[in-house]
């Protein structure tokens, strides 16, 4: 069995956005990747059986087309209050779970079989689900930025972490990769 992954982008002191919602560059890397970030990029697309998101990333996501040549042709759990009255364009897989973080991270890893269930998006997402104590191992890839005004990744957790450091996968002018084992 796969383990839940919480994977996310952030700047060099935490933040997963810019103010008011905007990438601020965090995720140049992703969408036009340098040597090193496209064998990243390509690693997490074959191990990932499953993703979980939040519904204010689903909308970002639709609203900007994001979802129309997704290369991640797996189920895609949107932990959310409401369903949207329609889906995102494309042939990516939404499963709408209104009933909890457990709920959603259950129904993921019974579609992601024995691939990793990824947390990719959004920070209270990020945070419902270390809170939970659901996540096995963190993938942070931290982008040389300092982000003033952002949303800080790990503000607003109701838990201390112990974590174990993995190995930097990958280092290139763009983005440093880190991974961290939680101790459970």
């Amino acid at each position: 069995m796969g383990q839940v992954v919480l994977d996310m982008t952030m700047s060099l002191n935490g933040c997963v956005s810019g103010p008011g919602d905007t990438d601020a560059g965090l995720h140049d890397w992703y969408f036009s990747p340098t040597s090193g970030a496209d064998t990243v990029i390509a690693e997490t697309i074959r191990t990932t059986g499953a993703m979980v998101m939040g519904r204010r990333t689903y909308d970002l996501g639709a609203g900007q087309g994001g979802f129309k040549d997704n290369p991640y042709q797996v189920d895609h759990v949107v932990l959310c209050h409401q369903p949207p009255s329609e889906v995102a364009e494309g042939n990516t897989s939404f499963v709408f779970v209104t009933d909890g973080i457990e709920a959603a991270v259950a129904r993921a890893k019974s579609a992601a079989g024995d691939r990793n269930v990824v947390i990719g998006g959004g920070a209270t997402t990020a945070r419902l689900s270390l809170n939970a104590r659901l996540v096995d191992l963190i993938k942070l890839a931290v982008v040389p930025v300092v982000i003033r005004g952002g949303l800080p990744l790990f503000d607003g957790l109701d838990i201390e972490l112990q974590l174990a450091a993995g190995p930097v996968s990958a280092t290139t002018p763009d983005v440093t990769h880190l991974s961290y084992t939680v101790v459970k």
